[in-house]
């Protein structure tokens, strides 16, 4: 094929490529008021994200790194690389409208007192946030459509903050509302909307088996594929960082029809963000517009956002929803409020529907999340019951969360309605035990 003509000569290329759910073994020297993290590392406080930072930072930074790869265990180019995410890679718009829904606020202290544990140890909420090591950036709670706790330790409120595999689920919600209108039939071939794969190992594989991160051709991320440019999922984030080093003129695309067979699908869970492209390619193909023109008309415009949302591109121009997606915060939480039953606090009409909320929760398929590999959640030693369309984990109560490289994360808990939101720079892990302690001291009104 293509790509295995092509990859024979990339054994000895340096990978620039870009993190979605593990760390690089780069690390900077230590800038003026650094700390040192667990390896002794040394590190800026995240709180000067808040403060600003100097041109001489900024200038070495972008030349020690280049692009945006740095990533020791709590690195300090990440607390600007983050929130400054426009500066590497070209945009496109993901564009709200409409007048700004604004949350009321009934913040309640006591949720600082939620005990939880992370690769940090156990400790309070409001101790992780004033530990140097956690360094997250920020973190909002809603309940029943109001803010009860926000904070801010490593970025200002109107500062965008990229998502990572956060952005993963609204590709999953668009293929969801593509479904709703009987345009996609997630059990049908993907190679019925895309007849280009039908010579290809895509042909036969279910849409619902890419969702749910069980295609099983050769494309699992893990460290070893991602820094080795002779595989297919090594060329391809090659690729996606406008990086064509011993690729001659291949495409991000070519590179994901000709990846080679693995297993037979709809069996085990192996996560990829090339699983994400491939739906985005199918999102485009049914409703003939770009990706994020689809999400601008039929998610951002309608949650009552803050702020334009932003998504990276590839040389292509094919926008990058597995994970370079940005926003603000509180722009995070609205998207999140759409999937509880205060969706009309930032809503003025409903985005999720009922049913496929219905599907995410109670259509998932335990046999592909316990025979795969494992995600790495595991809040408070209870093992989540399954994956489901596109979110890492739904938990035996119907909660579901999203979890981005880096501690970025999204929790979903319908039946309390609750969300939490938070933004970090971190290969530290565990966040999500602190959403989900939140969540369960949250009941309903009554």
């Amino acid at each position: 094929m293509l790509l295995s003509r092509n990859l024979m000569k990339l054994s000895q290329i340096h990978v620039v490529s870009m993190l979605i759910t593990v760390p690089s073994l780069a690390v900077l020297q230590a800038p003026i008021f650094a700390q040192e993290d667990q390896q002794g590392q040394s590190v800026i406080p995240v709180a000067q994200a808040k403060q600003g930072f100097s041109a001489e930072q900024i200038y070495r930074w972008r030349q020690d790194v280049g692009w945006p790869n740095s990533s020791g265990p709590a690195d300090d180019s990440n607390i600007f690389y983050f929130l400054h995410w426009e500066e590497f890679l070209p945009h496109q718009t993901v564009w709200r409208a409409g007048e700004v829904r604004s949350f009321e606020r009934a913040l309640n202290s006591s949720l600082g007192e939620v005990t939880a544990s992370s690769t940090l140890g156990t400790m309070s909420l409001d101790e992780l946030l004033r530990d140097p090591l956690s360094r997250l950036q920020g973190i909002v709670v809603v309940h029943e459509g109001r803010i009860v706790y926000e904070q801010y330790p490593g970025m200002r409120e109107q500062d965008h903050h990229r998502w990572f595999s956060v952005g993963k689920s609204i590709t999953g919600l668009s293929v969801g509302l593509l479904e709703e209108e009987g345009r996609i039939d997630v059990n049908r071939a993907i190679d019925v909307y895309l007849p280009e794969l039908s010579d290809t190992n895509w042909q036969g594989i279910r849409v619902i088996d890419i969702l749910d991160m069980a295609s099983g051709v050769d494309l699992e991320e893990n460290d070893a594929a991602r820094y080795d440019p002779s595989t297919s999922l090594g060329a391809w984030f090659q690729l996606e960082n406008l990086d064509t080093t011993g690729l001659g003129d291949l495409t991000s695309d070519q590179v994901l029809f000709d990846v080679g067979d693995n297993r037979a699908p709809g069996e085990v869970l192996e996560y990829s963000s090339m699983n994400t492209r491939m739906l985005d390619l199918l999102i485009e193909r049914v409703s003939g517009q770009r990706v994020a023109e689809f999400v601008s008309d039929r998610v951002w415009s309608k949650l009552g956002a803050e702020g334009d949302a932003i998504v990276a591109l590839n040389l292509e121009g094919r926008a990058g929803m597995y994970g370079m997606f940005s926003s603000r915060l509180r722009d995070l939480a609205r998207y999140g409020m759409l999937y509880t039953p205060s969706w009309d606090v930032v809503a003025t009409e409903r985005v999720v529907p009922q049913s496929l909320l219905d599907r995410i929760r109670d259509g998932c398929r335990p046999e592909i999340f316990e025979s795969g590999v494992p995600l790495g959640m595991d809040p408070g030693g209870e093992r989540p019951r399954c994956n489901s369309r596109h979110w890492d984990a739904v938990f035996p109560d119907g909660d579901f969360f999203k979890l981005g490289a880096r501690g970025q994360g999204l929790y979903i808990s319908p039946a309390r309605d609750v969300v939490v939101a938070f933004f970090s720079t971190t290969t530290e892990l565990g966040w999500e035990s602190y959403a989900r302690a939140i969540a369960k001291t949250l009941e309903p009104s009554e």
